[in-house]
């Protein structure tokens, strides 16, 4: 019987990196919050109006944000006003790029040979 390795990928801190990134914008707020600052800064007031949401979730959502790094606050007086920060945002893009890639596919994409019944039992087994 051969003996299966762990493919290498599996272990690459990318992985954990882009899963801590992924449970930051899994929420729908998060990220239509993200795509209305593309357009540039705005205040929360901005963004209640845009998203209909209330203040509280508003801010909620933006200091999530704004703790992964992906946001930027700018206070002014009694306001603050947020804006993407963009070497966080690339360095998110390149992250997404080496981990989920359509490039990482081989050329000629293998197909998987018929499994072999030991490596099922030892897996069961484990």
């Amino acid at each position: 019987m051969k003996k299966q390795g762990v493919a290498e990928c599996v272990h690459r801190k990318e992985i954990a990196n882009l899963y801590d990134a992924m449970r930051v914008l899994c929420d729908m707020n998060r990220l239509k919050i993200i795509c209305l600052l593309f357009e540039g800064e705005k205040c929360v007031c901005d963004i209640e109006h845009q998203l209909l949401i209330s203040q509280p979730l508003a801010s909620h959502h933006l200091s999530v944000l704004r703790e992964a790094g992906l946001v930027l606050v700018r206070r002014e007086a009694t306001w603050s006003y947020y804006s993407l920060n963009q070497e966080a945002i690339e360095s998110l893009n390149r992250l997404f790029a080496q981990v989920l890639s359509s490039e990482r596919f081989p050329k000629g994409y293998p197909k998987r040979d018929k499994c072999d019944d030991q490596i099922e039992k030892a897996h069961l087994r484990g």
